[in-house]
């Protein structure tokens, strides 16, 4: 893993600068690349072939053409595509995946990221085509920022790294709805005017005579195509889980595993230690206040013969994270769990450099609660819409809870507008609907109209992953220097899910259906079938609001002109007041921003 920077004129002393601020990404090595029109810098976190080799920026001459790169990431098939280039004539200097990613353009353009199975952030320099070649993973693990305003074109890992050129950043409007809406800021959008994300499976063209930017997906997701064979969908579940798992094992450094004692990182170790053989795995696990973690982590670790790491996470960590953790997520982020993720990361790094997680599974395989509720939805909608709207008017309005009237209200509504719209009474932006409403219709097209797949769809490419719980792991994990991989990561896993009809998924009772089955045999049943908890929500909560005074904090970003009007009667009418717990979020957004401000004194 690393920190890549770049921009398109010589300034030596602000790449310095660049590189500086992402230290914590690469803290084992610099470079940097100046020629008359462009500027290139690289912080390096050595995984892959620790020798001088490796080190970037990265040059490679082919056929008379000269390529440069900086690169962020790993490339999982890289020995088998290295094989491939050899064969076509290619001959390389490092055993890097960095190189093959290099000589992979030189062969096949900007086609090359369709061959490419892993996590990466690049920006590849065509000196005869005179362009930059940027391009994001598929499933965004990594993080792109640019920053272009007609003549200056600059890129980073992190917007910190653009922040330290002499610029006028101000805060972008519909960046700051979106994250008081959401608790993220979804790509392409970030909290500054004129900084932009790079969006999953995006490429970006910039030519560097004309000043003109390109860009493009260059990768389409599946879509849905259930097959109703469970024992060839469990197979085919098990092989691509093993050949994951495996990919994600090449490694230079020490590496260990996440284990939570539920069932995603779970069946990951499981799997672990099988291809590991009689090396012994090293895990890492927290325990949290009323958490029955530590209870099934002590039982796997058991069963495997697995060396654990546990540790408590107590209030006093949460708050000495607190105190520092907006350096690293230079965003406004209110997915609380970062906190326990940083601690996580950060007694992982001081034993290993790579840590191996079961991120992903829960949108591929419907593991969450709220697509109960949606499958619920899916029944309603069966029946005659005259018949549903007679019911909601007889139907008494309790709206403490998602009930069968409020149901009945929702389903009446176009599926576009029934992930956004379950609760009438919050405050959404008007860019937020209209984010929300595209990013439902393009699921809803590659669900073939199955609501609850679209659900889980939604929840995997815009609201879930990307720019929410993978920026909370990549920042939480970079920030200690260390590395994270996920085998459900995997982009085929995605061509698999897309195989699994969705009532093997969720039901109105059930969730992940063919997983639990799968690993019936494999996992102790008291792991499958556990109650699904996650990081106790409820004690991060009361830790990070306790002692706020949220009215308080309202005013000043109102004095500021931060605040819209409409943000803030909605804190001080609707969200302070109250006790309802569907608020709570809101006040939790609220102090996090106001954490965030402090730490880039806005």
């Amino acid at each position: 893993m690393c920190g890549i920077n770049g921009f398109n004129f010589i300034d030596k002393s602000v790449i310095k600068k660049m590189n500086e601020s992402l230290k914590h990404r690469g803290p084992n090595d610099s470079g940097i690349f100046s020629s008359k029109d462009l500027t290139l810098g690289h912080r390096r976190l050595s995984i892959i072939d620790l020798s001088k080799a490796g080190k970037q920026p990265m040059s490679y001459v082919y056929k008379k053409n000269n390529f440069k790169i900086v690169y962020n990431g790993e490339i999982y098939n890289f020995k088998e595509l290295r094989d491939e280039l050899i064969l076509k004539g290619h001959s390389f200097k490092s055993n890097s995946d960095t190189e093959v990613i290099l000589a992979s353009y030189a062969e096949w353009g900007e086609k090359c990221v369709e061959k490419f199975n892993g996590m990466w952030a690049f920006c590849i320099y065509d000196k005869n085509k005179k362009i930059f070649f940027l391009s994001r993973d598929r499933l965004g693990k990594k993080p792109l920022y640019y920053f272009f305003d007609g003549e200056k074109f600059i890129f980073s890992s992190e917007i910190k790294g653009i922040l330290q050129h002499k610029l006028n950043f101000k805060l972008n409007n519909e960046g700051l709805d979106l994250y008081f809406s959401l608790g993220f800021i979804p790509s392409p959008y970030s909290i500054y005017k004129n900084i932009c994300k790079l969006g999953a499976s995006e490429n970006l063209v910039f030519d560097l005579t004309k000043k003109k930017i390109k860009k493009y997906k260059y990768y389409v997701y599946p879509k849905y195509s259930p097959i109703y064979h469970k024992k060839l969908l469990i197979k085919e579940f098990h092989r691509l889980l093993r050949d994951a798992t495996k990919k994600r094992l090449v490694s230079d450094v020490p590496f260990g595993a996440f284990l939570s004692g539920g069932i995603d990182s779970s069946i990951v170790v499981y799997e672990m230690n099988k291809l590991l053989g009689e090396k012994q795995l090293q895990t890492f696990s927290i325990e949290m206040k009323e958490s029955n973690d530590a209870k099934y982590v002590n039982h796997l670790t058991k069963n495997l013969n697995l060396k654990n790491k546990l540790s408590s996470f107590e209030e006093d960590n949460l708050e000495r994270i607190l105190k520092k953790i907006f350096y690293y997520f230079d965003e406004p982020f209110a997915d609380y769990s970062l906190l326990p993720t940083f601690y996580l990361s950060e007694i992982t790094s001081k034993e290993v450099t790579v840590a191996i997680s079961g991120d992903g599974a829960d949108e591929l395989f419907g593991g969450y609660t709220h697509y109960n509720l949606i499958s619920k939805m899916a029944l309603l909608k069966k029946i005659p819409r005259f018949i549903r709207k007679t019911l909601l008017f007889l139907t008494p309005k309790i709206n403490k809870t998602f009930t069968f009237r409020e149901g009945l209200r929702v389903s009446l509504l176009h599926p576009e507008e029934i992930f956004s719209a379950a609760w009438s009474n919050v405050y959404k932006p008007e860019i937020t609907k209209k984010l929300t409403k595209q990013k439902m219709k393009e699921a809803l097209d590659l669900s073939c109209g199955d609501l609850t797949e679209a659900m889980i769809l939604f929840d995997r490419y815009f609201k879930t992953l990307g720019d929410n719980f993978l920026c909370k792991v990549d920042r939480a994990s970079m920030a200690n220097g260390l590395e994270v991989r996920s085998p459900f990561l995997d982009y085929r896993f995605l061509e698999l899910s897309a195989l699994i009809p969705s009532k093997w998924k969720a039901n109105r009772r059930k969730t992940k259906i063919l997983m639990k089955e799968a690993l019936d045999g494999v996992l102790p049943k008291e792991i499958i079938y556990r109650n699904k908890e996650g990081f106790n929500s409820s004690f991060l909560e009361k830790s990070i609001l306790k002692g706020k005074d949220l009215k308080k904090i309202v005013l000043k970003f109102s004095d500021k002109k931060i605040f819209s009007e409409e943000w803030k009667s909605f804190y001080l009418e609707k969200i302070i007041p109250s006790e309802d717990p569907q608020y709570t979020k809101y006040k939790v957004r609220l102090v996090l921003f106001d954490k965030w401000a402090n730490q880039w004194k806005i």
